[in-house]
């Protein structure tokens, strides 16, 4: 995913900063890509908290739209890697073990 949009220079009298300014034409729509592809503008993936890698999850609705939900990482179990570590000095798992 690019990490910038490119957006013409503002006038100088406006009090609007150039990276808060829309580009003319843009939407939040897109189309669907002859190989069932979407792209997601970038303002949505910005305020979604999305970037590259991220998995989504698709769930149709009964009201006949569609939900795109950041699916959880299969990896955030590692963030607790080592957690533990130190919690049993002292402690004797064979001791432990020959007492049942």
């Amino acid at each position: 995913m690019a990490t910038k949009v490119k957006v013409k220079k503002q006038d100088v009298k406006k009090s609007t900063p150039t990276s808060a300014v829309q580009r003319r034409g843009r939407t939040s729509t897109s189309r669907i890509s002859s190989k069932n592809q979407l792209t997601v503008p970038v303002d949505i993936l910005r305020k979604a908290g999305l970037s590259e890698g991220d998995g989504v999850r698709f769930m149709y609705l009964e009201d006949g739209s569609i939900s795109v939900i950041k699916a959880a990482n299969s990896n955030e179990i590692m963030q607790f890697a080592g957690a533990l570590t130190g919690l049993y000095e002292g402690f004797d798992l064979n001791e432990e073990r020959n007492s049942w």
